[in-house]
């Protein structure tokens, strides 16, 4: 099954009829007003506003406004995109309905090309990490909002993700560190995490922890005098000889040929 379930590009008037969508539905109002009924609670939405009606919430919807109602309409399925990003606050974020309304954002401007480009995506199709990340980018808007996090320009939120990670693997390398340890402790998939952090940097997350160890290591190899055995033990690498396979592949030359160069 998809994340993004629907996604279109509507005019013209509306059914004013009590409804729920196993899906989130994700409202983006163009032009025209309109009212969103949610139980008793009567939410007055304007122009160039963001919506999200959560997964399994009763509403109706009626186009007060005269000269036509024109909007963007798409549907996030919140139980697909747990398989991937599975941090319970986004995922109480799309479906927590006992935490009554809806999620607006006013003055959401200039979202024309994100679901123009998510309707291409449903229409068309594309791989999975696509499809994710352009659901996340959507989401991340909601979440930000929540969070009362006031800010002209959301960062991509992969991009912090992964300055995060690489954060975490300069400071603690020379430990035993394991890649789905860290997918584990931000509630995503080490698929996901190889992806996007190839991505951003050109290698996967255990190639830069390679990297960072290999660089540290010769810098040490180099400008020290410590036996190759203490360099491997706090660089992280098992043993001297797995640090010399390492350093031999990386920079095609032994940590004895590198010192012996000094």
């Amino acid at each position: 099954m998809a994340i993004i379930e629907h996604s279109g590009y509507y005019e013209g008037d509306l059914q004013n009829v009590s409804h729920a969508h196993t899906s989130c539905e994700i409202m983006y109002v163009l032009k025209g007003e309109l009212e969103i009924t949610i139980e008793d609670a009567v939410y007055h939405i304007k122009e160039n506003t963001l919506v999200l009606i959560k997964s399994r919430q009763h509403h109706k919807v009626r186009m007060i406004s005269t000269d036509g109602y024109h909007r963007y309409i798409a549907m996030i399925n919140p139980w697909e995109l747990r398989k991937q990003l599975v941090r319970p606050d986004l995922f109480a974020l799309l479906t927590d309905i006992s935490r009554s309304g809806i999620v607006i954002v006013n003055n959401a401007y200039q979202l024309y090309e994100l679901f123009s480009e998510m309707t291409y995506c449903f229409k068309n199709g594309t791989n999975l990490y696509n499809e994710l990340g352009i659901a996340l980018k959507l989401v991340s808007l909601f979440y930000g909002h929540t969070k009362s996090e006031k800010t002209d320009k959301l960062e991509d939120s992969k991009q912090i993700l992964v300055k995060k990670v690489r954060e975490y693997i300069e400071k603690f390398y020379a430990d035993n560190i394991r890649i789905s340890t860290i997918a584990e402790d931000n509630y995503i998939s080490v698929g996901y995490l190889t992806h996007i952090f190839k991505e951003e940097t050109g290698m996967s997350p255990r190639e830069y922890l390679s990297h960072i160890r290999c660089t540290r290591a010769y810098e040490l190899i180099k400008h020290t005098a410590m036996k190759f055995s203490a360099i491997s033990a706090v660089c992280g690498f098992s043993c001297a000889n797995d640090m010399s396979r390492k350093i031999r592949e990386y920079y095609g030359t032994s940590p004895t040929d590198i010192r012996a160069e000094i």
